[in-house]
């Protein structure tokens, strides 16, 4: 069975332990839920199935079936979990360098913020606030998260921490002078996940 990509990926990890033919059993079985999942909630908006479809029905799905294997709530969260730390450790890196490279560390703050409001919009559920912040900030505190909504809806609400956990991996070291500064999610239990991305420069650093 071909699995979507982050079963995919959680699969490969799941090999490490359980070996080849329990971990595709596995992941035939998440992918099933993950098909399930989309049929239920085809009436998702098109701005919300970006998230939904791509990341949150796959990891609930891979949530549930390691559940149903017995397998621990905190070793099932970590799964999950490791499959974003392992994506970023693979995908920074090009970063890394594509930044060092070209040296735009200074603008990645404005992209990060244009991005991000750009592909995490109301229309799927998200809704923000905007502190004051300096030119060199990239600032916004989300009040309202898809992520969060939808784990709680299928029961795992410990499973947003994987998406949280993901994030920090992805923009917590992109270069020197960038400082990755969110302190509190929603899926940690916090009021609001208050992004935070600046440049400092090399004395502030």
């Amino acid at each position: 069975m071909k699995h979507q990509r982050l079963i995919k990926g959680v699969r490969a990890i799941l090999e490490e332990e359980y070996g080849s033919e329990e971990s595709e059993r596995m992941a035939d079985r998440a992918q099933g839920r993950y098909l399930q999942l989309c049929r239920e909630n085809h009436n998702d908006s098109k701005a919300l199935k970006q998230h939904t479809f791509t990341r949150i029905y796959p990891a609930v799905a891979v949530y549930e079936t390691l559940r149903k294997y017995g397998i621990s709530q905190e070793k099932a969260v970590w799964y999950v979990r490791e499959y974003f730390i392992r994506f970023a450790a693979d995908t920074v890196p090009y970063l890394q360098k594509l930044i060092s490279v070209t040296h735009t560390e200074r603008i990645i703050p404005a992209l990060f913020q244009k991005l991000s409001e750009k592909g995490f919009p109301p229309e799927a559920g998200f809704a923000y606030e905007f502190p004051p912040k300096e030119k060199n900030q990239a600032r916004f505190n989300i009040l309202s998260c898809p992520y969060m909504k939808t784990c709680q809806k299928y029961g795992c609400p410990e499973l947003c921490t994987a998406f949280c956990d993901g994030d920090d991996a992805g923009y917590g070291n992109l270069h020197r002078n960038l400082r990755w500064g969110r302190t509190k999610t929603i899926g940690r239990g916090d009021d609001c996940c208050n992004f935070l991305l600046e440049y400092v420069r090399d004395s502030e650093s």
